[in-house]
């Protein structure tokens, strides 16, 4: 096939005209729609509990009283379950001895590079017992972790406890973790990879809530301001009363489940979770309010990909297994633009104090965040050489003509 001087042109002008539109790019995505089981790598521990976790892809959770994920026409996503007694297949809803235990799971083969986004949103589903959320003879076992890192190599087991790692599940990443129920002395944590207690409270500029013994307790005035009570969804608490027995000593319930979060706590409602890691520069944000930040500059990173994991906190196993859970959906890893400069909200290529009146002002035209102050901070004062400056369109579209007009005549001279 002979291609023409205008045909050159055009396919110029359409590669041209669409660098100049590129914004971030999505490095990644999985609305959990099919199962897409292949493009994940699930690690689970500790080896002798690989049995008890469970990843369900493509699950329908409408059953179950749940309304589509925010960005969602449907109601499929991915499922976590932990330290499920019996097995998955053939749960049981006595309270057999179980073991601290969960699963991650990370993109198989994936490495983003050193400045990236992961953003989803999470359910986090519990059973509360008449009230009482303790892990105790009196309780059902609901206290599950949902968490989340970056800077993994996505091939060992992220397993958080109460509130520390276990042995054999020690983050090689930065992560970050939650409860769905506030079930735990320290419900908002940020580890650091290779290390299995989290970072503590009183650590001066991790903790959004502020340097102070209550910055991890969901009980603190920042987080009960921000995740006020909700209730479960009502065809819950149905399933809870009509499909299990429930003790009749000291009296008996005929209502199980409570079926209102604790004030403070993330449970029964969509989150939108975001992790955004800035060079050495890590955030956490939830419904963009920022939550913790780490510095990553002194510590060794596994890799440069992403996980997503839930675990049991305690051994005690639960006693409704189908109601505790964790749900994803509609997960993006998207790279940061521009390229190693975040922070710059007004585009002039520099980080400097004319950014922090475009974020004070709630960013123009792009809507910034209480996360974006963080990465501003990160990366006050740096520049980035100007990009060249791409011509309008209609200039470039004359110009183009222009040579394609040169090159016709040429042909004809020929």
């Amino acid at each position: 096939m002979k291609i023409s001087p205008l045909h050159v042109c055009i396919c110029l002008a359409a590669s041209t005209l669409g660098a100049a539109s590129a914004s971030a790019q999505v490095l990644f995505s999985d609305n959990f729609n099919v199962n897409s089981s292949a493009s994940w790598t699930t690690n689970a521990g500790p080896a002798a509990s690989i049995p008890k976790q469970s990843a369900t892809f493509a699950f329908d959770y409408s059953a179950l009283g749940i309304p589509a994920a925010p960005g969602s026409g449907d109601t499929l996503g991915l499922r976590l379950r932990a330290n499920i007694p019996g097995t998955p297949e053939a749960p049981v809803t006595t309270r057999p001895t179980g073991t601290i235990s969960g699963l991650s799971l990370s993109p198989t083969g994936k490495s983003f590079g050193t400045s990236y986004k992961l953003e989803f949103y999470a359910w986090a589903n519990y059973f509360g017992y008449n009230g009482n959320l303790g892990d105790n003879v009196n309780s059902q076992g609901g206290t599950n972790n949902v968490y989340f890192g970056v800077g993994t190599a996505g091939t060992t087991p992220a397993v958080l406890g109460q509130p520390g790692a276990i042995a054999t599940g020690i983050p090689d990443g930065v992560t970050f973790a939650t409860t769905g129920d506030g079930g735990i002395a320290d419900d908002y944590r940020a580890y650091l990879p290779g290390v299995a207690a989290p970072i503590a409270g009183t650590t001066a500029g991790v903790y959004a809530a502020g340097a102070a013994a209550d910055a991890l307790k969901s009980e603190s005035t920042f987080y009960t301001n921000l995740f006020p009570s909700v209730s479960a969804p009502a065809v819950q608490q149905t399933i809870a009363a009509n499909e299990y027995t429930e003790p009749t000593t000291p009296v008996p319930i005929a209502n199980p489940m409570l079926g209102i979060s604790a004030a403070g706590s993330i449970g029964f409602a969509w989150q939108k979770i975001t992790v955004t890691k800035n060079g050495n520069a890590v955030t956490w944000a939830i419904n963009d309010n920022l939550i913790a930040t780490v510095d990553a500059a002194s510590v060794t990173l596994g890799g440069q990909n992403i996980l997503i994991g839930a675990s049991d906190v305690n051994t005690g196993t639960a006693r409704y297994p189908s109601l505790v859970f964790t749900l994803f959906d509609n997960l993006t890893v998207t790279s940061l633009a521009p390229p190693g400069l975040a922070g710059d909200f007004n585009s002039d290529n520099k980080v400097d104090g004319a950014d922090f009146l475009v974020w004070q002002r709630g960013g123009s035209p792009t809507p910034t965040s209480p996360a974006d102050l963080a990465t501003w901070k990160a990366n006050f004062g740096q520049t980035a050489p100007p990009v060249a400056a791409v011509p309008e369109p209609g200039t470039i579209g004359l110009s183009l003509l222009g040579v394609a007009a040169l090159g016709l005549a040429a042909r004809r001279r020929s």
